[in-house]
């Protein structure tokens, strides 16, 4: 046999330029590791930090019965009592909250009508809620949920109960929180990633941003507090540079027991009015006194600039129109707020030159306000000052004050021996029940409450309690003044509907 043939062809293969061979082996390697790689592990359609790539093989969405047991564990972990606010709501307040709040759907409703239990309110056959979406509103409002979390252990539950309740009624789809924890000491941590995997096993977007960041003893409590809020604003930038996807309404949150038709008449006040800013009152409980009074005073500001006072519910205005407004629970224009849960129009946000919160200007001789206070100065300059409080929704930070702002529904009749002398037992004018300043899931709406405010140009000063220092102060800490204000917020353009979120009524 002559070998000459085969030692020839092997001599070729040999003289194969080098970069040549270097290609062979790469593509030879990329088939093999092809052929014996592992399928792809199916994602969920919404990932906690936006792709700039489609996603594939998603794993679809959950069913209505899937989503149903889900939802409700989760709606029943709860320590507190913000799964029945609406325990013993006479018939016509379940009338009236199911027709208040019908334009704010946003999803299809199922056959069985679960979506409509979740308000806590039993749905009657001809209820506002079994119209498809199309019919409701006219195109669909997306809405972004802010939530910043310091060692909340004990209102976690409650504040993801509510979160997913109200969330079934916007859609889903519709919804997207983001929350920012930092620093806490407790198991916030460890209970987050828990809600973390449920919230996201319902089909709701959700981003969970974890620090151990505290502040510094020698950091400004402002400066630290601006850019914490700021971090729960971060998937809002994103979402839009990555996938072009605009909200039409923030919420955002403190550590509050919220609940359902509180957040549903916050986001429809908001709506309602067009409005810059729209906030709860929020209340601690004041041991001298012996009950609630109002808390976030640091903050709010009536209509003539003056501090709101840490009194109750009737004694919180100086300001003769907007108490009387007050005190027959209509809601009220004010120059600032924020009191646990505000409702921003986010067009401020997105249209330059961009708001954020932020520290005072002090070596411009900005007067060092709350940072909640500063973000409501800026509105008011970039003329979004159409801010406003709901005095219906009333809030608590802890179990104590909860319990005595819901109470369960107590009547005349029976508590001071009172007779009825005619008129109807559900109209609100009427009905005899205690008008105590607390109870307002029970408190039957009037017609005043669905009209519009009619806003008015800013103040030209504003009450300003600075808080100069930095490291662990108790408070502010430099003599109160009256802080000129900006001259466009005391323009009529300042209050002019720039960005209509109205709803189809």
């Amino acid at each position: 046999m002559n070998p000459k043939p085969s030692s020839s062809r092997f001599n070729a293969l040999i003289k194969i330029p080098t970069p040549i061979a270097l290609c062979i082996g790469v593509i030879c390697g990329l088939l093999i590791s092809n052929f014996f790689s592992a399928p792809s592990i199916p994602s969920w359609p919404y990932t906690h930090i936006p792709s700039r790539t489609p996603l594939r093989n998603k794993v679809p969405l959950p069913t209505h019965q899937q989503r149903e047991r889900v939802f409700n564990l989760l709606t029943s972990l709860s320590p507190h009592y913000t799964k029945e606010c609406t325990r013993q709501s006479q018939p016509l307040y379940v009338q009236q909250a199911q027709e208040r709040y019908a334009p704010l759907k946003g999803y299809q409703s199922p056959n069985h009508g679960f979506w409509l239990s979740a308000l806590g309110l039993s749905p009657s056959p001809q209820s506002p809620y079994q119209a498809s979406t199309s019919d409701v509103t006219a195109k669909p409002h997306k809405y972004f949920f802010a939530i910043n979390l310091y060692n909340s252990f004990d209102v976690i539950p409650d504040l993801f109960a509510t979160l997913f309740k109200v969330a079934s009624i916007l859609g889903y789809q519709n919804v997207y929180v983001s929350i920012y924890e930092n620093g806490s000491t407790d198991q916030t941590k460890a209970l987050l990633r828990i809600f973390d995997a449920l919230t996201r096993s319902v089909g709701m977007r959700v981003t969970i941003r974890t620090s151990m960041r505290t502040r510094g003893a020698f950091v400004h409590r402002i400066e630290y507090l601006a850019e914490v809020r700021n971090a729960a604003f971060v998937p809002l930038h994103e979402l839009r540079e990555s996938n072009n996807e605009i909200f039409d309404t923030i919420i955002f949150m403190n550590d509050i027991l919220p609940c359902v038709d509180d957040l549903l008449e916050l986001i429809w006040q908001s709506r309602r009015n067009s409005a810059g800013i729209t906030c709860a009152a929020d209340y601690m409980y004041h041991d001298d006194l012996g009950a609630p009074v109002f808390y976030d005073n640091w903050v709010a500001r009536d209509i003539n600039g003056t501090a709101l006072e840490n009194a109750p519910f009737n004694a919180i205005f100086h300001h003769p129109p907007s108490a009387h407004a007050w005190q027959a629970h209509l809601p009220v224009q004010v120059q600032s707020c924020w009191n646990g849960v505000a409702i921003l129009d986010p067009a401020p946000f997105y249209s330059p030159p961009h708001v954020k919160f932020r520290m005072a200007k002090i070596v411009q001789g900005e007067c060092s306000a709350s940072e909640c206070s500063l973000i409501c100065n800026d509105y008011w300059e970039r003329g979004y000052g159409r801010i406003m409080m709901v005095p219906r929704v009333k809030l608590a930070y802890d179990r104590k004050v909860f319990d005595i702002i819901h109470p369960k529904r107590r009547n005349l009749e029976k508590i001071r021996g009172y007779s009825r002398l005619g008129g109807l037992p559900d109209n609100p004018r009427t009905d005899p029940q205690d008008r105590a300043w607390f109870g307002p899931h029970d408190r039957l709406f009037t017609e005043e409450e669905g009209e519009p405010i009619d806003f008015v140009p800013g103040p030209s000063h504003v009450w300003c309690w600075g808080w100069d220092g930095a490291g662990d102060l108790d408070g502010p800490d430099v003599d109160p003044i009256w802080e000129p204000m900006a001259n466009r917020s005391r323009l009529a353009d300042a209050i002019l509907v720039k960005h209509n979120r109205s709803m189809i009524l």
